[in-house]
């Protein structure tokens, strides 16, 4: 007499037990692994600012003018020859500015004919993530350093 198995429908519980250990192991890798919300968009502020800073420097060359961007970092506003646009809530801003160019709390970034400008730092934080974005006064180049 020949004995025939049933075939059954479904999982056992080894095999259930062995997905969702790789599932498992797949979302641990995937919270480790994900980009740090703040540090993304502290990022993408800084880059724009930056953006702002060299546009400004480069019409300056090209208009053969003074150019100006300011920053409050109490209203979050900044303002250059291309408009007005507020900075995201929760950026914290600190400037360091040429004193003639500091009004009150807010302050400035002057670009000149010549390339150069008034100098300066801006210091961006956005949830214990900084970026420090630096204009040499000698030649006006704007540039990004994180820490």
């Amino acid at each position: 007499m020949k004995r025939t198995r049933k075939h059954v429908a479904g999982f056992t519980l080894l095999e259930l037990l062995v997905v969702l250990g790789v599932v498992g192991v797949v979302l641990g890798t995937m919270i480790i692994a994900r980009p740090n919300a703040s540090g993304a968009r502290v990022n993408a502020v800084a880059r724009t600012v930056l953006a702002t800073l060299r546009l400004a420097r480069a019409q300056a060359i090209e208009r053969n003018t003074e150019i100006e961007v300011s920053i409050d970092p109490q209203t979050h506003m900044v303002v250059s020859p291309q408009g007005k646009w507020q900075l995201p809530d929760g950026v914290h801003v600190v400037l360091t500015f040429a004193e003639s160019e500091k009004r009150g709390a807010a302050g400035g970034l002057r670009f000149y004919p010549d390339g150069q400008s008034s100098g300066g730092d801006i210091s961006l934080t956005l949830g214990g993530r900084n970026a420090r974005l630096t204009v040499s006064w000698l030649t006006g180049e704007a540039r990004i350093e994180h820490d």
